[in-house]
């Protein structure tokens, strides 16, 4: 009898433990989703400048400008990738988007695709400040 309960007691703490294992996340992961959320922000701040410059378009050339930017940040959104295991945090205001899984990838995989991720919505928010000052 006593062998049962130890066997059992020892399956529970083996069953605790692993789950326990299976909520840390790797300092990579963190770094990941630091960077996902960071770019998510910066997605919805260039959402909004856009239709602000869009409103105030002098002519057909600068709305054309416009609108490619403007795709461009539609085809980054298609592309951004969820960082797993971190609780969905952004809300839905700045319209209607897909939350795509991460395809199966290391950590360190996952924070290099989050850093490029940033980078290229980094790269689009410089277009828009230039397109901006050239307004002026």
């Amino acid at each position: 009898m006593n062998l049962i309960r130890l066997i059992s007691l020892l399956a529970i703490c083996l069953t605790i433990a692993s789950c326990a294992r299976q909520d840390e996340k790797s300092p990579q992961l963190v770094e990941a989703n630091r960077l996902h959320l960071e770019a998510i922000e910066i997605s919805k701040e260039l959402e909004v400048r856009l239709e602000n410059l869009s409103s105030q378009a002098k002519d057909d050339v600068e709305n054309s400008q416009i609108d490619s930017l403007k795709n461009l940040i539609e085809v980054w959104e298609k592309n951004v990738v969820e960082v797993p295991g971190f609780a969905h945090a952004h809300d839905h205001a700045h319209g209607a988007h897909e939350h795509n899984s991460a395809p199966p990838m290391t950590d360190e995989s996952m924070l290099d695709y989050q850093q490029q991720s940033r980078e290229a919505i980094v790269e689009l928010k410089e277009a828009i400040a230039k397109l901006d000052s050239l307004r002026k």
